[in-house]
């Protein structure tokens, strides 16, 4: 049974395996505990009999929601995973009262543009040279009734 519930702690280990396994310029652990302890941010992880199989990270200011970080084991993609994930960022914004969403993705990661496009995330703007690497992130924005 697939199961959407807060991040804990406990959950670290299986999130940094899909991380490190996910992410060229993967987050380090600290950044997570760091989150996990801040009361302007909602992490969450999507379990299978148990097993982290996706997590997403945001991040709370004001009216506004950024969402960091979202990732899907590789084994589990294709299966609506992140489709869930993005639902849950955008009913815990609603309940929030965040007037925005925003966050960033690679320019070359089309799949997930498309995943964002669907859920009515528009493109904002890009940043030049963004990511360690030096790729560009195209920015998202989905606007929430008020």
């Amino acid at each position: 049974m697939i199961k959407i519930e807060p991040m804990t702690l406990d959950d670290l280990d299986q999130v940094m395996a899909i991380e490190k396994a996910t992410f060229k310029d993967a987050w380090k652990r600290s950044f997570f505990e760091h989150s996990l302890n801040s009361e302007n941010s909602f992490a969450y992880v999507v379990k299978e009999n148990n097993q982290v199989i996706g997590y997403l990270n945001a991040w709370w200011v004001e009216d506004e929601m950024n969402l960091d970080n979202i990732a899907v084991a590789q084994t589990h993609r294709r299966k609506g995973i992140g489709s869930q994930l993005l639902s849950k960022l955008i009913e815990v914004s609603k309940k929030n009262k965040c007037k925005m969403i925003y966050l960033e993705v690679r320019i070359s990661n089309i799949t997930a543009q498309k995943i964002y496009e669907k859920f009515g995330f528009e493109k904002s703007y890009s940043r030049k040279e963004y990511y360690p690497d030096g790729e560009e992130a195209i920015i998202y924005e989905k606007k929430l009734a008020d």
